[in-house]
């Protein structure tokens, strides 16, 4: 070894911990003969973070399975750096139990998880506090296996600035009176960091001093100082995502409320009278689908050429409206891949030869009344015919008469879903999902080749990122019958669609479209995550460097009509502008070649917010190893140019 090279990486959730296993799968190939000192710091403990820490609820789960979570790459996965194996987080789950599982040093087994990786397998929805221990392991493991040429080192305490230093090199400055670190290179890769609070949150904290009331406002569930929340009143929560999941969760069981099966199977609540009463609205009004207990039979369906190159070609040359010119296409694409697995997997459930049916699919006029025509002879039950509207809106230009009747609905309408969930006989609409996330794709390349006009990309791109939300990142299907019997125990009640929150005589009342009733409520939750924008967020070390324009917001001019648009990814709306490298641009455009920045808060940033799957080729480890390498290649480029 002849020097040592330094690399920060702030951030040691998920992101931080894949960017730490790529620098040290390519170190060898791309900065032989160096020793590099990878400096890993965050204020939670390395592997899981803020989010995944281990000191959280253990009645709150992982959103993705264990068979479809993992932290390692395979064979599947076409980087350029070398494939290093490691286990899923089901595989790691049944090598701890048997007892087969090395412990690395600095890792430190809690024995609270044991009883539940005892029970884990593929299809297991895991508590967060088991998935810390997971990312833990798989943090410490890396920081055995890396040395003697990568020595890690783990920094629990928070970056507050980085300065430039002569050549290059960054000096990280630490909170507490901790020491600065000096680096060559700094890898940011925070992740779900707090945002300063809107103007409506500013105004309903104040509104809550004044009067002696209870506001939430948004942030992770985890989070909320949920002992504030008094028992046995209403409550008004806003939001019907995974953060009102959570919240439902702490508030019920986390009180002491429990579940039980009566003789014909029914799930029911059992209150323990510690539970306030949650009043539940949001635009939509209902929650979000729930993950399936199931997979499809076969190969995903299409794609079915409605929005390939020919389709968006025949468009013409010119700025692409989303609803007018691809959500049209796109609706079809998600129509026909339901169909199709209705077909390919329940034939008994037509009318006419599911071969037949498929045939006609393929090439029947869809502008023209032909769909509807052959749904309406071939389909032979309501619950398998495929209407979006109704799916998007399932409450739009409902009304109820009272509350109560709402709730019967609601009733109706989740029964359905668990049965949805938990059926394969409803595989149709998993197709249909496989149809949009396909159509979502396309969606991606359109934009990164900056196709959709910028006045529609502000209409229409975030109701369309919300109806993909609802469609493919709701709760566990037990968590959606576990919201079944909360709502029959009348734990829950909804409040409809299009719900309005308003203050007067010092109560928070709350209202829909879908009801003539209000309910007054001296406490107010956001169950939502905040919006984060690069000029808004509380992270000390961005807001710093956007005050001294060493960063800014990612932005494109459109050469036509000189409007000012995002760019990148789909969803990056206000983030930090980066460069194909992911480079940090300063605010006159130039690429920083010492800073790179990674995950939520970054443009050009893929997979952000979910865990990658085994065997799928996945874009997370393929982005984090093109940035690994560009990072060693940039070391020794310096050490051989000084």
């Amino acid at each position: 070894m002849t020097s040592t090279l330094a690399v920060a990486i702030i951030g040691a959730g998920p992101r931080g911990t894949s960017l730490l296993e790529r620098l040290i799968a390519n170190a060898a190939e791309c900065a032989p003969d160096r020793t590099i000192a990878v400096h890993v710091i965050d204020p939670y403990p390395p592997g899981g973070g803020r989010i995944w820490r281990s000191e959280q609820s253990p009645l709150l789960w992982m959103n993705t399975t264990a068979g479809s979570c993992t932290m390692f790459t395979d064979e599947t996965v076409a980087c350029e750096g070398p494939v290093v194996p490691g286990p899923t987080l089901s595989e790691w789950a049944q090598e701890l139990a048997a007892g087969s599982l090395s412990s690395p040093s600095g890792f430190r087994h809690d024995p609270s998880v044991s009883a539940e990786v005892s029970r884990m397998h593929d299809g297991w929805f895991t508590s967060r506090r088991t998935q810390s221990e997971y990312l833990s392991w798989v943090f410490w493991k890396l920081a055995e296996d890396g040395g003697p040429r990568v020595q890690v080192h783990s920094h629990v305490g928070r970056a507050v600035d980085v300065h430039d230093l002569p050549l290059g090199r960054q000096r990280v400055v630490m909170a507490d009176g901790l020491p600065a670190i000096d680096v060559d290179i700094v890898l940011f890769a925070q992740g779900n960091v707090d945002a300063e609070p809107n103007a409506e949150e500013v105004r309903l904290t104040e509104y809550a001093a004044a009067h002696d009331l209870c506001y939430l406002p948004s942030g992770p569930t985890a989070d909320h100082p949920f002992d504030r929340i008094p028992a046995g009143e209403p409550v008004i929560v806003r939001g019907l995502g995974l953060c009102f999941v959570d919240t439902a969760v702490l508030l019920t069981s986390g009180r002491g409320g429990t579940f039980h099966r009566d003789d014909s199977g029914e799930l029911r609540y059992e209150p323990s009278g510690d539970e306030p009463v949650l009043f539940v609205g949001s635009r939509r009004g209902v929650p979000y689908w729930s993950k399936t207990h199931y997979t499809l039979t076969g190969s995903p369906p299409g794609p079915f050429g409605h929005l390939d190159d020919a389709a968006v070609d025949a468009l013409g040359d010119r700025p692409l409206d989303f609803a007018l010119d691809i959500w049209p296409l796109m609706a079809r694409e998600v129509i026909h891949a339901g169909y199709h697995e209705l077909a390919a997997s329940h034939p008994e459930l037509l009318d006419i030869d599911a071969r037949q049916f498929v045939d006609r699919l393929g090439t029947l006029d869809w502008d023209g009344p032909e769909l509807k025509e052959l749904v309406d002879q071939a389909v032979r039950f309501e619950e398998d015919r495929i209407d979006l509207e109704e799916t998007s809106h399932p409450l739009a230009g409902r009304s109820f008469p009272d509350l109560d009747a709402l709730q019967d609905w609601m009733v109706r309408y989740i029964d359905t879903g668990v049965r949805r969930g938990r059926d394969p006989r409803h595989s149709a609409h998993l197709g249909m999902i496989q149809g949009l996330i396909s159509g979502f794709s396309r969606l991606t390349e359109l934009i990164g080749e900056e196709r959709i006009s910028p006045e529609s990309w502000e209409r229409d791109i975030p109701a369309f990122l919300d109806l993909c939300r609802f469609l493919t990142s709701g709760p566990p299907g037990p968590r959606l019958e576990e919201l079944l019997a909360l709502t029959r125990a009348g734990v829950v009640k909804f409040l409809g669609s299009e719900m309005k929150v308003t203050t007067d005589g010092g109560l928070f009342h709350a209202r829909s479209g879908n009801v003539n009733a209000s309910v007054a409520a001296r406490s107010l939750i956001e169950a939502r995550l905040p919006e984060r924008t690069v000029l808004h967020v509380s992270d000390p070390v961005l807001s710093t460097l956007v005050q001294r324009e060493e960063i800014r917001e990612e932005r494109q001019t459109d050469p036509d009509g000189g409007e000012r648009y995002p760019t990148g990814v789909i969803d990056s709306v206000g983030l930090v502008d980066t460069d194909s490298l992911n480079r940090l641009k300063r605010a006159d455009g130039t690429p920083h070649e010492s800073r790179f920045g990674v995950g939520a808060l970054f443009s050009g940033s893929v997979a952000s917010g979910r865990f990658p799957s085994p065997r799928s080729n996945d874009e997370f480890f393929r982005q984090n190893d093109t940035i690994a390498r560009a990072v060693l290649h940039e070391l020794c480029r310096r050490e051989a140019a000084a």
